[in-house]
């Protein structure tokens, strides 16, 4: 191999690396993320507020049987204890340890808003 090849391939396999680096890297807040469930589902959920130590998300009602791809947010719901099904809760509190358990893979982006940190803002207040 020439070194020309070779200084090419390595600059190309370097540029490629951060496309293919920790998906948990690139969550943030207003992050739109898939997590398995523990029970062989995919739920979706909502990253309000994150750093090393915790997360706050919203966990939506949605479930899916393969881990979808893409997720149209307005089809996401948090649901009602009155509509005898699954109900999402607007705000968890959860370690970063924890969070990271749940494989949480990116799918969408949506802006964190006040309404999205009313619960937060009561734990945070505690």
């Amino acid at each position: 191999m020439t070194k020309a090849l070779t200084l090419f391939l390595l600059i190309f396999i370097s540029s490629m690396a951060p496309g293919c680096g920790n998906q948990k890297d690139s969550i943030k807040a207003g992050s739109i993320c898939t997590v398995e469930d523990g029970e062989g589902k995919f739920g979706v959920i909502k990253v309000l507020v994150i750093d090393d130590e915790m997360a706050h998300v919203k966990i939506y009602k949605n479930k899916y049987d393969q881990r979808p791809d893409t997720i149209d947010v307005k089809t996401l719901s948090l649901g009602s204890i009155n509509d005898g099904e699954e109900v999402g809760i607007g705000h968890v509190p959860l370690a970063r340890k924890e969070f990271d358990g749940w494989k949480p893979i990116p799918v969408g982006f949506e802006a964190v808003t006040k309404e999205d940190l009313e619960g937060y803002d009561i734990w945070k207040s505690q």
